[in-house]
């Protein structure tokens, strides 16, 4: 019997080998660009975190909430997406950490995830 882990595996697997190289094209693009994106996103937490002073063995938690909002905000708008970002700054605020630096990395989350530099049917 297969456990759950190794069926997402082969399913993903699938999906990115596919035999159709237009759309094999296509979803290697779109991993590409999450990936870019991903990297750009904690960078930017990183920087903000740095000009906080925040000690280097919380930046996980920091990390953690910024990636919490961008799946947040990728899933969810208008009134359900706020009271979601709502209750995951009180979660987040509630383990300790700094609330002004939560603030700035949710506008940053934010701010990245209105402005999209490039489509995924743009990229090539």
């Amino acid at each position: 019997m297969l456990d759950k882990a190794s069926v997402r595996t082969e399913r993903w697997l699938k999906k990115y080998n596919e035999p159709n190289p237009i759309k094999r094209q296509y979803v290697s693009s779109q991993v590409a660009y999450e990936f870019d994106l991903q990297v750009k996103l904690e960078q930017a937490i990183k920087e903000i975190l740095a000009d906080s002073a925040v000690s280097t063995i919380m930046n996980i938690p920091y990390l953690n909430f910024g990636r919490r909002i961008y799946a947040l905000a990728k899933r969810y708008s208008g009134k359900q997406l706020q009271n979601e970002i709502d209750f995951t700054m009180l979660r987040f605020s509630s383990r300790g950490l700094n609330k002004e630096v939560l603030d700035k990395i949710l506008e940053t989350v934010l701010d990245m995830f209105k402005q999209p530099e490039k489509t995924v049917a743009s990229i090539e």
